[in-house]
């Protein structure tokens, strides 16, 4: 039977909403966006203004795939913590905390850091020479 929850697990539940956003609203979103466009500003203005419904907390889904989604993210540069942080609805960091910095994997150095390693100097000081133990004899 179409719509029968009886013997749902909270995963179909999940799965049920994702498509009724997809399937349901998403159609009908796009459908308004473009009347508003075409009804709201003159044709020099459409090129300059966009308007978009935003679903994306309609499509959170699943709190652990979301977090592995940003920790990729964040360790591969394209997302900083504010850009994370603004998704989940949360405040804020300043700039003094990090909020803005991109970052790699490599013990997360900042991205503009990147291959600073490489960049050392040619030309190092010899080690010193340990010093000679003295032999019983």
């Amino acid at each position: 039977m179409v719509g029968d929850l009886e013997k749902s697990s909270f995963s179909n539940i999940e799965q049920q909403s994702l498509e009724f956003v997809k399937y349901t609203l998403d159609p009908w979103v796009v459908r308004l966006e473009q009347a508003f466009k075409r009804s709201l500003f003159l044709p020099e203005e459409k090129k300059r203004y966009l308007i978009k419904f935003n679903v994306d907390g309609l499509l959170r889904g699943d709190y652990q795939i979301r977090m592995n989604g940003y920790a990729i993210a964040r360790q591969n540069g394209w997302l900083s913590t504010n850009d994370i942080r603004e998704l989940e609805d949360l405040n804020l960091l300043s700039d003094e905390e990090g909020g803005n910095l991109y970052l790699i994997n490599g013990n997360m150095t900042k991205l503009k850091d990147a291959g600073g390693f490489m960049k050392q100097p040619t030309e190092t000081e010899p080690a010193e020479d340990p010093p000679e133990e003295e032999k019983d004899e």
